[in-house]
């Protein structure tokens, strides 16, 4: 298992394929921050105050986090701040849905309307374990 982990042409595709997906969602965040800070104040889970800080510093924190991975400048520092991320928003899926809330999970800002529930559960554990990928660094010998 720990010779797959180390495969570089495995860490590239999961380092693509997140720098992706983090560059695209913080786009959508960007385009529309006051959304993005409603869909924040649903999940109940810090101070009203720290909201709006929270809705603009975020999506650029995916954005250069996203860029690193897919530049590859700094990948392995950008791969640990996606999957801090992950684990976050892995978990704040996981309180919403045992709360109880019906709500956007904003993963993507108003672009996408995905919802709270075990699908998003099951979609951020699968990233969070792409985005652990993305932090390895390749064996001696194998490409990054």
């Amino acid at each position: 298992m720990g010779r797959l982990l180390r495969n570089g042409h495995l860490i590239r595709i999961c380092r693509v394929i997140m720098g992706v997906v983090f560059i695209v969602a913080a786009l959508a965040k960007i385009g529309d921050v006051a959304a993005f800070s409603t869909q924040i104040h649903n999940f109940r889970m810090m101070p009203v105050g720290l909201e709006n800080l929270v809705a603009m510093t975020l999506p650029w924190i995916e954005l250069l986090a996203g860029l690193s991975l897919l530049i590859g400048i700094r990948p392995r520092s950008g791969g640990i701040i996606v999957t801090i991320l992950m684990a976050m928003f892995l978990v704040m899926v996981a309180v919403a849905l045992f709360r109880g809330l019906d709500i956007e999970c904003g993963c993507f800002g108003t672009a996408d309307g995905s919802r709270v529930g075990i699908k998003k559960l099951a979609e951020n554990l699968g990233m969070l374990i792409l985005a652990f990928i993305a932090t390895q660094a390749p064996a001696t010998g194998t490409e990054a």
